[in-house]
C-alpha cells in the first residue's frame, strides 16, 4: 500500500485504502471533527485514497459528508475526479460530478483537467460523461499547449482520439483540429513525425478533410 504522512490518523487512512465505511462511520463517532482535521494534516484526503482504489461506496458516504473534498488537489496535482477519470472507474467519475459538473474544469498538474487524463489513457466512456457534464472542457489546453487531441495521439489512444475527432465536428469544434502545441505541433504534424502513418493517412486526412 502506498505510504500516506503519519499526521493523518492511520486508521482513516487504511479505512480509505480498504473502502470501510463501516470503520469510517466508528472512526467519526470517536472523533467528530476527524474529516475536518484531514486535510490541515496533509494535502492527500481519504477521498483521494478511496478513488485511488476504486471504491465506490466509501466515496459516497465521504462525499455525503465532506463534499468540499472533491475539489481538493493531492500533492501530486491531482483532484479526486483526475484520478477516477485516468483510472476509468465511471461509477465514481459519475458520483463526483452529481457534486458539480465544473470539477471538470479543475486544472491540475501542467494545467490538465480530468478529461486530459481520460484521454491519455483512452478511456472512451470516460471522456462521453465529461463532455456530456461540462461540454466546454473539450476545448482546454495543457501547460504545453496540447489539446486532447494531441493527448491521445501521443499516447497513442487511436480510437480515443477518433472518437473526439468525430465528437469536435459533431459539435462545431472544427477549430480544435488545427490548434498547435507550443512546440508549433498540429495533431497531423504530430502524427507523421512519430511514423504513425497508419493513422495520419486513413484518420487524420481523412477527418481533415470531410471538417
Amino acid at each position: 500500500m502506498q505510504d500516506y504522512p503519519k499526521r493523518m490518523d492511520r486508521r482513516l487512512i487504511e479505512a480509505a485504502q480498504t473502502g470501510n465505511v463501516q470503520d469510517l462511520h466508528n472512526l467519526i463517532k470517536e472523533n467528530p471533527l476527524l474529516l475536518r482535521s484531514a486535510p490541515l494534516a496533509v494535502s492527500e484526503t481519504p477521498l483521494h485514497i478511496a478513488c485511488i482504489g476504486g471504491h465506490i461506496d466509501y466515496v459516497k458516504e465521504v462525499l455525503h459528508l465532506r463534499p468540499e473534498f472533491a475539489e481538493e488537489l493531492n500533492q501530486d496535482g491531482f483532484s479526486p475526479l483526475h484520478i477516477a477519470s485516468g483510472n476509468g472507474d465511471i461509477q465514481i467519475v459519475k458520483e463526483l460530478l452529481q457534486v458539480n459538473c465544473f470539477l471538470c474544469l479543475i486544472k491540475g498538474r501542467e494545467r490538465r483537467i480530468p478529461l486530459h487524463y481520460a484521454a491519455i489513457k483512452g478511456r472512451i466512456h470516460v471522456i462521453h460523461e465529461l463532455l456530456s457534464a461540462c461540454a466546454e472542457s473539450v476545448g482546454y489546453v495543457t501547460g504545453r499547449g496540447e489539446t486532447i487531441l494531441h493527448l491521445a495521439l501521443k499516447n497513442n489512444q487511436f480510437e480515443a482520439f477518433e472518437f473526439l475527432v468525430q465528437y469536435l465536428i459533431r459539435s462545431n469544434n472544427r477549430e480544435i483540429l488545427n490548434k498547435k502545441d507550443h512546440q508549433g505541433e498540429s495533431i497531423l504534424h504530430l502524427a507523421v513525425s512519430r511514423k504513425q502513418y497508419e493513422v495520419s493517412r486513413k484518420r487524420v486526412e481523412y477527418l481533415f478533410i470531410v471538417s
